[in-house]
């Protein structure tokens, strides 16, 4: 019934904003059901190989796997009565194959096989589809940074005025973070595509003395990482991988922080300008929509990492109730990343960056964020110590009605020690950079350097 669907993944009204069609195609039941039925193909065709069933038997079962028209009604009301999807699934293969289809289909495996296979498998794509997002959104920094190198703007710390610096530097901070993302990405890559074949209490039983070939085969043929000993009670691999997500939506959240803060109308630095965000009530309001869903994304994707460690909660050779969570946190955690990257990389494609605004902004503070500026130069002549306690008490004094270079030509004291080109010097912004050019110039090439390498 229309309007009947309660989560906002599949919601007619919310789906379009919390979901990423890629990923969600990834994280499907459809794509759930074929990556079963590779599996149940696969290890037939390498069981094959090795003598273990009937060639024949094999060929069938392929065929039947990739020809079945899966009953959707009865798979859903066998699997509420089995508890899980894969006996309701191997049923209907066998009830629709051939002799050797129902003798050999899914021999010397357990449901866990598939479970963790198919899991591997979908992790795979969307590590794919992660590091594609996260080279898209490292380009779109790149851009914007080596756009703005020389955009001088407030530097602010603690909230506050700090000193003077430039929106490419800033942004260049978001791409080095990114760049970072992106290795991690690589390193935890062979881990976490790591699938599962063990029979079923994880010994091999079921195949004999080929076991350990088979599983290197089958793993080799479906394009996962084989696994080391016996990995039935571990789910280390994807916790890891949820709590990586979760580093990546910090980066996320800094920019939507930064973007909101700076577009609020007493700063108007920046805004969004993909269009949209009206208010129901006030005219001539624009929320800033984009900032505001990666912020919320960030929350979700923190609260998934936090409960992902409930999935180490095993005892024995495996226990079911933990490992079933990962049916809702794993493919949500990375639906919420996937959007999040996407709608990030429109927000950094679409910034309308105001430069004669972030110029003007040093107004707010009568230019006194430039007194280290000027402090250093009278460092330079008279020490650090004695530099500072000048500036501190000509600002202490000050009534407003003079800005920094006002009272620093006007200041008789400062005047002795400095020239009037120094101190006009001193307190132009643009000449406080320091290695502003060099810090940018390495954290591009460390992005250029990475994008070269092909990794996974």
């Amino acid at each position: 019934m229309q309007g009947s669907n309660s989560s906002v993944f599949d919601s007619e009204l919310y789906s379009s904003l919390f979901t990423q069609p890629e990923m969600k195609q990834i994280w499907s039941d459809e794509n759930l059901i074929h990556c079963w039925l590779l599996f149940e193909s696969t290890i037939a065709t390498v069981q094959a190989e090795l003598n273990i069933i009937p060639t024949q038997a094999a060929n069938e079962i392929v065929e039947i796997c990739s020809s079945i028209e899966i009953d959707w009604v009865r798979l859903a009301s066998e699997t509420q009565v089995v508890g899980m999807a894969i006996k309701p699934l191997v049923d209907q293969i066998t009830d629709s194959g051939t002799p050797g289809v129902k003798k050999y289909l899914h021999w010397g495996c357990t449901t866990q096989d598939l479970l963790d296979s198919a899991l591997a498998m979908r992790m795979k794509q969307t590590l794919i589809l992660v590091r594609r997002q996260l080279m898209e959104l490292g380009e779109y920094l790149k851009t914007m940074t080596l756009r703005h190198k020389s955009t001088v703007m407030v530097a602010r710390t603690n909230s506050m005025d700090a000193s003077a610096t430039t929106w490419g530097l800033q942004v260049s901070s978001y791409l080095g973070e990114v760049t970072r993302h992106i290795q991690r990405l690589d390193n935890l890559y062979p881990n976490a595509i790591t699938g599962l074949y063990g029979g079923a209490v994880g010994n091999l039983s079921s195949v004999g003395h080929a076991g350990m070939e088979t599983r290197k085969k089958l793993m080799e043929a479906l394009g996962l990482s084989t696994p080391i000993g016996m990995m039935n009670a571990s789910q280390d691999n994807v916790v890891q991988a949820i709590q990586f997500f979760a580093l990546v939506h910090g980066t996320l959240c800094r920019i939507a922080n930064d973007v909101e803060n700076m577009g609020r109308a007493s700063i108007a630095e920046v805004r969004e300008g993909e269009g949209g965000g009206g208010s129901s009530t006030m005219p001539h309001k624009t929320n800033p929509r984009a900032s505001n869903m990666i912020q919320t994304f960030s929350r979700l994707g923190w609260m998934y990492a936090s409960g992902s460690t409930n999935l180490l909660d095993q005892q024995d050779i495996r226990a079911a109730s933990m490992r079933v969570l990962n049916w809702s946190i794993l493919p949500e955690s990375a639906l919420v990343l996937s959007t999040s990257l996407e709608r990030a990389s429109r927000l950094i494609k679409h910034l309308v960056v105001n430069e004669q605004r972030m110029r003007e902004n040093f107004s707010a503070s009568k230019n006194f964020i430039m007194s280290e500026s000027v402090s250093m130069r009278l460092a330079e002549k008279i020490g650090r110590d004695q530099g500072y306690s000048i500036m501190k008490n000509l600002m202490k004094d000050a009534d407003g009605s003079q800005d920094l270079q006002q009272l620093a030509l006007n200041c008789k004291q400062i005047r002795e020690i400095l020239e009037e080109d120094e101190i006009i010097s001193a307190c132009d912004p643009s000449s406080y950079l320091g290695a502003n050019d060099k810090l940018i110039d390495e954290t591009v090439a460390y992005f250029d350097d990475l994008a070269t390498e092909i990794n996974i």
